[in-house]
């Protein structure tokens, strides 16, 4: 018997916006930049940002948002995608690097 779950790809590496404490926009971009440009140099390929539903913020997500529209012109990303219900559903972004 198969894990359904078993072909869904693993990121290399993965950055938890949770554990940053309370960032505004440019430090959420600085962040950002700075994991991607690590990522880079370690030749990897797919990574994720646990960016989380926005369920703990008065007005509703903020870092998801916010890196969809920032990671969507980003040189280095060539895809964005949410994770699957496994990977933690709305609350990851998964980025397949260039």
């Amino acid at each position: 018997m198969s894990n359904k779950y078993a072909k869904l790809n693993k990121p290399q590496a993965e950055f938890d916006f949770h554990n940053s404490g309370i960032l505004n926009r440019p430090e959420i971009i600085k962040l950002t930049d700075e994991f991607i440009k690590q990522a880079i140099e370690n030749d990897y390929k797919l990574i994720n940002f646990i960016v989380g539903q926005g369920k703990h913020s008065k007005n509703g997500a903020i870092i998801k948002p916010l890196l969809q529209k920032y990671l969507s012109s980003h040189p280095q990303v060539k895809k964005i995608q949410p994770g699957k219900f496994a990977q933690g559903g709305e609350g990851v972004l998964i980025i397949d690097l260039i």
